[in-house]
């Protein structure tokens, strides 16, 4: 047999460098992309951009060509977003798994990572694609998911495999971090007594409302509760028995109110209230059924109604509807008044 020319060997052996220089570039940019989807998934703002960022890592940086993210639910595992492409969708996928799949296990806690191909005996989905990659999504508090891929064609890609479980771990922290957020902004915007919004959080949705009212030139009430003889409860109850009085009355705002308006806990033993698009009539009936629920639990307010203005600033709305809580009491307590 004939020896390969030398210029024959030479072209086939730059060839293959460049082909291992074209496969060097690709591995490059996949990376690149990779290490953009793991800090667009720690910085994600909510849970569907995290989502989104883990799925275009799957698709641009680790080559699959579908992705899904399920929801354990306590009954079923449900695929909340797709990816087939380029865009992140809410998906329309079932809500059952054949109970020997692959994603059952997962989904049951007995594994937190599976691989395999589409003609497995235990393939998670229907129309699993070529070679498919799951791997649970498990924060340390809250729902548990699974971060699906498939559609991987060569075999030697246990990089990309890999990478999967790195991008289910950065999505478990990146989810536990929004969950510690949300904790944080509850706490900084509600009375941890009653559950209501705080007196910060009162003044912002005040000043809101005030701007859409200068924008629709509707009637905004809004209320200053004062419970009537709090001392004396203390007194008589204890303060165990004043903390269950303030939250009785969180409860009856809560209840006498709709989902637009917004009660609070303006300090100690005061309460406020906003009540959007509400005019006088409106707002004589939302307080007397306040004032009617709080007899009926052995309490009484004095509550001072203020609406809207040309010119009102969140300042002099209440002070308008101080000066009504004022009234009240003068009035001998138990009751309401609107501001003049």
């Amino acid at each position: 047999m004939d020896e390969p020319s030398p210029i024959a060997f030479l072209t086939e052996r730059i060839d293959a460098a460049e082909r291992e220089r074209d496969a060097l570039l690709e591995r490059a940019q996949r990376l690149e992309l990779l290490q953009g989807s793991f800090v667009e998934i720690i910085a994600a703002p909510d849970e569907s951009s995290l989502v989104a960022a883990a799925m275009r890592g799957a698709w641009l940086g680790l080559g699959f060509s579908r992705a899904l993210w399920f929801r354990i639910g306590a009954d079923e595992v449900a695929a909340q977003y797709e990816l087939d492409g380029s865009d992140v969708v809410e998906s329309e996928y079932g809500g059952t798994l054949p109970p020997r799949s692959s994603l059952a296990r997962i989904a049951a806690g007995d594994s937190d990572m599976t691989t395999g191909w589409a003609d497995d005996e235990d393939a998670p989905l229907f129309d699993t694609r070529r070679r498919y990659v799951a791997a649970a999504v498990r924060p340390p508090k809250g729902d548990a998911y699974i971060f699906y891929a498939d559609g991987l064609n060569d075999r030697g890609q246990s990089w990309s495999i890999a990478s999967m479980r790195e991008l289910a771990k950065h999505a478990a922290f990146a989810l536990e971090r929004l969950r510690l957020a949300a904790e944080l902004e509850q706490l900084a915007m509600h009375d941890p007594l009653t559950g209501l919004y705080n007196r910060r959080a009162l003044m912002e949705r005040l000043r809101r409302e005030l701007r859409i009212v200068r924008r629709t030139s509707d009637t905004l009430a809004f209320a200053m509760i004062d419970v009537d003889d709090f001392k004396q409860i203390n007194d008589t109850r204890g303060h165990a028995g004043g903390d269950a009085a303030l939250v009785t009355i969180a409860q009856i705002l809560r209840s006498c109110t709709r989902e637009i308006d917004t009660p609070a806990r303006f300090a100690g033993d005061e309460f406020s209230l906003i009540l959007p698009r509400t005019d006088t009539e409106s707002a004589r009936s939302a307080i007397e059924r306040i004032v009617t629920e709080l007899r009926a639990n052995g309490l009484s307010a004095s509550i001072g109604v203020a609406f809207t203005t040309s010119g009102d600033d969140e300042e002099a709305l209440m002070h308008r509807a101080d000066e009504a809580v004022y009234a009240a009491k003068a009035a001998g307590k138990d009751g309401f008044r609107f501001s003049a």
